[in-house]
């Protein structure tokens, strides 16, 4: 599957390859080798979290190349990335993506992480014009979607969030996020199956923990409490330490009745992870089975912790 920003990376490097072209023959394969290792440091830095070092050498690339949009969009994106220097980090950003818009009104990309940068500033009427203004230039960013879908999600406006991700997955080669957004708006929306059906295809492309207890809660709202028990079944055959498995599995089994299991699983949660919260639910499940005096001894144990 081709990565967008591994795509526009190879742009980059192509046209710093191309700048060098009007240069001398000899200087221009020296200037070449140069700047493509340059580049490739950049990359590389970008790739271990280093965006201050990165960004030390895209700066110094960009002044050899002013007009090269590219670089300086993905320049701005180091600054806008770097934990060191946030606050000074937002304003070069977003210089970078406004100077980039202007040489190249076209370039998506551009658009689409000035959108990037606004939604973290709560500027979400920016966010909206500028993702939207990504999808429809000539050379349009289609990760526009999953970022306007962001925007609405926070104004709780689902349905055109969930429009949005539907047609981002639509393109094809969506990974593993977009489905899990999607999942998540759409439990918001009340439409369980669906999200089940993402959170399936979610540990299809990289099982997790986090995804399967998701899916068992769908599959519990649906009111398919076997399937829910087994989806957490498998999850704590992968992983016998969660703790919040072992909960959710007990909490499923409890509203089945099965108290001998659903208590077993508590032991288990509780062994693994003491809490206030499943000392209570372990004693009110004694209490149901007659045994008042261990439910008393979970209650001296959760005001205990």
């Amino acid at each position: 599957m081709r990565n967008e920003s591994d795509f526009t990376s190879k742009k980059i490097l192509i046209g710093l390859v191309a700048m060098s072209l009007y240069l001398t023959t000899a200087s221009a394969a020296m200037c070449k080798t140069a700047e493509e290792a340059a580049y490739e440091r950049a990359q590389e830095m970008i790739k271990s979290g280093h965006m201050d070092q990165a960004s030390v050498i895209l700066l110094q690339l960009y002044r050899k190349h002013p007009q090269n949009v590219g670089l300086l969009v993905e320049l701005g994106e180091t600054y806008f990335k770097d934990s060191n220097d946030m606050a000074a980090g937002l304003i070069k950003a977003e210089q970078c993506f406004r100077k980039a818009i202007k040489l190249d009104p076209d370039y998506g990309r551009a658009y689409y992480m000035m959108s990037e940068w606004a939604n973290s500033q709560g500027k979400y009427d920016l966010a909206i014009e500028m993702s939207t203004k990504a999808l429809s230039v000539r050379r349009s960013d289609t990760q526009a979607y999953i970022e306007r879908a962001a925007t609405y999600s926070r104004l709780r406006k689902y349905k055109l969030a969930l429009a949005d991700l539907d047609k981002f997955i639509s393109l094809g080669n969506a990974k593993r996020n977009a489905y899990e957004r999607r999942a998540s708006i759409l439990e918001n929306l009340h439409q369980y199956e669906r999200a089940h059906g993402d959170y399936l295809t979610m540990q299809k492309l990289h099982y997790d923990d986090g995804a399967a207890l998701k899916d068992a809660a769908c599959l519990e709202k649906l009111n398919k409490n076997e399937e829910a028990i087994i989806c957490l079944t498998n999850l704590l055959k992968r992983n016998p330490e969660d703790d919040a498995g072992y909960e959710a599995r007990g909490k499923i089994q409890a509203k089945l009745g099965r108290m001998k299991e659903a208590i077993a699983d508590y032991t288990r949660a509780i062994q693994l992870i003491p809490s206030p919260t499943i000392y209570k639910e372990r004693a009110a499940l004694y209490e149901k089975v007659g045994r008042k005096d261990l439910a008393a001894q979970d209650r001296k144990e959760a005001e205990r912790i």
